[in-house]
């Protein structure tokens, strides 16, 4: 019964500690304010599901999201599938910029990736590097500007990038871990 007991009280911390992600694009039919580079001239497809880019060499875009409010959240996500010949694989890199309401940038960059899908993962306050606004420090509940770019490394020839998924998602936390670890650790002593 004590054990019965535990898991409720355990479901219980856990149900009020939990929070949803904040979607920051899911780039479902997405479209973008500006292209910069090779992306002005590359083929650009905005499908239900990615925002696809096909180019060759450096590129980026420039979208106003309007204000996205991302208090509290500890991890970026990016969900991106990286395209191109054998060649290619290890050296493409995604970046994405957030961009707050008095102009401070933080940029997330992902370097040297693998050709195939991903779903890369930064600290929030770990960005690779920063463009200074009128305020230090990257206002979360003021997220008005997106940025995505592909840093192509050593590779020059043709890539393809799919964005899908760009999300702020909280650190898993302490009562989410117990709870995956508790249920193991009771059916391994169950077992011995």
């Amino acid at each position: 019964m004590k054990t019965h007991a535990s898991f409720l009280t355990l479901a219980l911390a856990l149900g009020c500690t939990a929070r949803a992600d904040v979607v920051i694009s899911t780039f479902d039919n997405f479209t973008s304010d500006a292209l910069y580079a090779s992306w002005a001239t590359g083929t650009v497809v905005s499908g239900p599901t990615a925002y696809t880019i096909t180019a060759s060499g450096y590129g980026s875009n420039w979208k106003y999201l309007g204000t996205i409010d991302g208090t509290g959240y500890d991890l970026l996500q990016l969900t991106v599938t990286l395209s191109g010949p054998p060649e290619a694989s290890g050296f493409l890199g995604p970046i994405v910029t957030l961009k707050d309401a008095d102009g401070t940038a933080y940029n997330y960059a992902w370097y040297g990736q693998t050709l195939g899908s991903h779903v890369l993962t930064r600290r929030v306050d770990q960005p690779t590097w920063t463009e200074p606004g009128t305020v230090p420090g990257l206002d979360l509940a003021t997220l008005t500007h997106l940025h995505l770019q592909l840093d192509p490394g050593g590779y020059t020839g043709t890539y393809t990038v799919s964005f899908e998924d760009l999300r702020l998602v909280p650190e898993p936390s302490v009562w989410a871990l117990l709870a995956l670890g508790g249920p193991a650790l009771l059916l391994r002593r169950r077992r011995a």
